[in-house]
């Protein structure tokens, strides 16, 4: 089960600290992780499945990396999503890459804190979120916080756009069991 909420004073991850040096009120989930995936994070926390948000690092054509934040209920529509950010084509980045780009593990990935700003794509339904739980940057770990909070600190490095779709719609989607960042 989930460990009690760490308190803001107690930032410990570079999401965490950016988070905290931005002053946006969050909270901290955090559990003993062995998945890695949004499925655990919302059975081991309680918090509901659409809200645990999941950060995949996608590539366009363009050789351009991106982030994408989708539901943990859904799954990307990667036509759909290369049509948000221009591009022709985007396809999961490579598992290797994940960490150079990023600087977090596969499974921990965080829209905050990344060694270098990355632009972030925000499925449009998460904005309809009371609030939301996004990695803090280290497995077990996710930082609570409302969904246009973060949308207004990632400012102009962040478009919304609807990309995501239910599991049984499987056209050009990531999905269970495929590779998640």
């Amino acid at each position: 089960m989930s460990k009690p909420s760490q308190p803001k004073n107690e930032a410990f991850t570079r999401a965490l600290k950016e988070l905290a040096r931005a002053r946006i009120p969050y909270r901290v989930m955090s559990f003993e992780a062995k998945e890695k995936s949004a499925e655990e994070v919302s059975r081991e926390t309680n918090f509901p499945l659409p809200q645990v948000v999941k950060t995949l690092l996608v590539q366009g054509v363009s050789k351009r990396y991106y982030l994408a934040l989708c539901p943990g209920d859904r799954q990307v529509n990667l036509k759909a999503l290369a049509r948000a950010v221009k591009e022709k084509v985007v396809e999961m980045a490579a598992r290797e890459d994940v960490p150079k780009v990023t600087g977090y593990f596969i499974g921990g990935v965080s829209p905050l804190g990344t060694h270098r700003p990355l632009p972030v794509v925000m499925e449009a339904s998460i904005l309809t979120m009371p609030e939301i739980a996004v990695s803090a940057g280290q497995w077990g770990c996710q930082a609570v916080l409302p969904p246009s909070a973060l949308r207004d600190h990632l400012g102009t490095r962040v478009v919304v756009a609807s990309f995501a779709q239910s599991p049984e719609a499987n056209e050009e989607g990531i999905g269970e069991g495929e590779m998640r960042n």
